[in-house]
């Protein structure tokens, strides 16, 4: 938007300029003697080349002012926008805490009631389950207020659905508040979630699905051979450290059936504007995954097939090309054309791969 004022601008200014010409040739019109008993054709020239220079400065002056005005208006829509969802993020984030706390509050006083005769072993172990649950309780809250609600991320992963089979058992891994799983349940599939987060598995149980606390390696190890028909997992390999996602890997290939997919999302490291305004804003995430170095270690595990998809691209943030009839517009667009693939490729990809 700046450039395209920038360029209104420059462009009044040569109104403006042709304006102050044709002032000048009427004046010097205005000044011969004899110009309104003599003027005729040279007087009606002038006169007419004032007011189409009178026209060309207005107009341009009022896309210049429609420009300012509907900069201003999106950095205001976009303001109230941010503000709204803090507002509402914080909103539910109370909710769930005087819940929570209303549970943990009869807790507490039962265990403080049997810590003042003795301090049993089974005391200190629902005290330190106790002290675990309030840490996911924030986390919740800070994927809410930055990834978006419900329905948005749902309607990211609808394009995923197709690719798992109907009827089938899949295993969303890091399944949040269910955004996924309900799409499969919807779409005729028999999902099964996994979480770490108390408050997550509590809205997805509340939406009838069926979801478990547990790790995720721990469970796929304990799974039998060819048992799932597709695996899922969006924004959660980031969390993982290289071992562990390297055995993850090893035990999807181990449980998954012939012909079943696994999908993983994750964010993309090859535009910077993901890294620095989605990856590092969450201190949780162990490290950018390559898209390449993905692709390797699936078919290292003895996956085929495997694809990346890119996500859309962020478009609103893309820099804008130049008039194309503008002086050296074609190398000014060419560089913008590199600027955009670098700053702002998709923000997210996903891996696809085949179980042989």
């Amino acid at each position: 938007m700046r450039r395209v004022i920038e360029d209104l601008v420059e462009k009044r200014k040569i109104r403006q300029e042709e304006l102050n010409a044709s002032l000048r040739d009427l004046a010097a019109a205005i000044e011969k003697p004899g110009f309104l008993r003599k003027g005729g054709k040279k007087a009606r020239e002038s006169l007419a080349r004032f007011q189409e220079a009178l026209t060309g400065y207005v107009t341009a002056q009022d896309k210049e002012w429609d420009a300012y005005a509907s900069n201003h208006a999106t950095m205001v829509f976009k303001s109230l926008e941010w503000k709204i969802g803090k507002l509402e993020a914080e909103y539910s984030n109370v909710k769930t805490l005087l819940v929570h706390f209303a549970e943990l509050e009869g807790k507490l006083a039962r265990l403080l009631a049997e810590l003042d005769q003795r301090a049993t072993p089974a005391a200190v172990d629902e005290l330190r389950a106790i002290q675990e649950q309030l840490a996911p309780m924030q986390y919740a809250d800070f994927e809410k207020r930055f990834r978006g609600d419900s329905e948005e991320i749902a309607a990211r992963l609808s394009r995923y659905l197709p690719l798992f089979p109907a009827g089938g058992e899949v295993l969303d891994i890091g399944c949040g508040r269910g955004e996924f799983m309900a799409l499969l349940q919807q779409g005729g599939r028999r999902p099964l979630g996994l979480d770490l987060s108390d408050s997550m598995l509590e809205e997805a149980r509340a939406r009838g699905l069926v979801c478990l606390k547990a790790d995720a390696l721990e469970f796929l190890a304990a799974r039998p051979p060819a048992s799932l028909d597709g695996i899922f997992s969006s924004q959660v390999i980031e969390h993982f450290e290289p071992g562990y996602l390297r055995r993850v890997v090893a035990e999807s290939f181990r449980v998954l059936r012939p012909g079943a997919v696994l999908l993983l999302e994750t964010i993309n490291p090859l535009s910077l504007f993901a890294l620095s305004r989605i990856y590092f804003l969450d201190p949780t995430h162990q490290r950018p995954l390559h898209p390449e170095y993905m692709r390797y270690l699936l078919e290292a595990s003895g996956f085929s097939a495997v694809e990346v998809l890119f996500g859309a691209e962020p478009v609103e943030e893309k820099l804008v090309e130049a008039d194309a009839a503008a002086p050296q517009a074609l190398s000014f667009n060419t560089n913008v054309d590199r600027l955009n693939r670098l700053l702002f490729s998709p923000s997210e990809y996903a891996i696809k791969a085949i179980r042989p």
